[in-house]
């Protein structure tokens, strides 16, 4: 049974030290080592039905990362945070060219794969991502604003390039596969240390808090969890 909670309270720091602490942390998460995940960075071969399995269950989570952004916008009272998090959007949104929105480059993914537009709209949403779904829009909806950014800001951003590093190890050994097919893996290594950067900076000021700090931690201890959970799913769903 994989353990599934991560517990990251630290003792009083200034926001610079407490900041590097977390980040370093997410770094480090136990999430790396999960099945899921150290399944597909060492495979020889992605065969390709289970590529496309990979390919079908991740689409709903692909979809719904902007409106936890969105969400998260619209609860934050400071407007230098607004202004990081509109930007987030706007990139997710392909800098308002639809083809070259994030939604639509992991759909080129999937018609590399021979996955049909029939079937793209045929979502299928397994019950873990069902549940951390249900989680973040809770968290960035009605949680406290810090907890939200934390989550959509820092736990979805800077632990991406890694994350994306390890999944193309195995997505690069599917037969057939172009790198070009893998442009919406490739892009956000470098477009999400950005990203993690910019809400770093706006999130600054508010970090020297004791009680803004449990709050940016309760956010990433919530986000990284509930994907730890739903990953478990999707190991059950492709591996087993």
């Amino acid at each position: 049974m994989i353990k599934t909670t991560v517990e990251y309270k630290d003792v009083a720091l200034n926001g610079q030290e407490f900041l590097q602490i977390q980040k370093e942390k997410l770094l480090n998460h136990p999430l790396f080592l999960d099945p899921y995940i150290s399944t597909i960075s060492s495979l020889k071969l992605f065969e390709v039905p289970k590529a496309k399995e990979f390919a079908l269950l991740y689409y709903p989570h692909i979809l719904r990362t902007r409106l936890y952004q969105a969400n998260a916008l619209g609860i934050t009272p400071d407007e230098n945070i607004q202004f990081v998090l509109a930007e987030i959007i706007y990139d997710e949104y392909g800098l308002g060219d639809q083809t070259r929105s994030h939604a639509q480059l992991y759909r080129n993914f999937m018609n590399a794969l021979g996955i049909t537009d029939e079937e793209i709209l045929k979502e299928n949403i397994i019950p873990e991502l069902e549940s951390y779904i249900d989680t973040m829009m809770k968290l960035t909806q009605s949680n406290h604003w810090l907890a939200a950014v934390a989550a959509v800001g820092v736990a979805s951003e800077h632990p991406i390039p890694k994350y994306y590093g390890l999944l193309l190890n195995g997505l690069r050994k599917v037969p057939g596969i172009q790198e070009q097919d893998l442009e919406l893996f490739t892009g956000h290594i470098e477009l999400d240390i950005e990203h993690s950067k910019k809400i770093e900076e706006a999130l600054l000021p508010y970090l020297d808090d004791s009680n803004n700090q449990d709050e940016f931690t309760k956010g990433l201890k919530i986000n990284m969890n509930a994907r730890r959970i739903f990953h478990n799913g999707l190991y059950k769903a492709i591996f087993k």
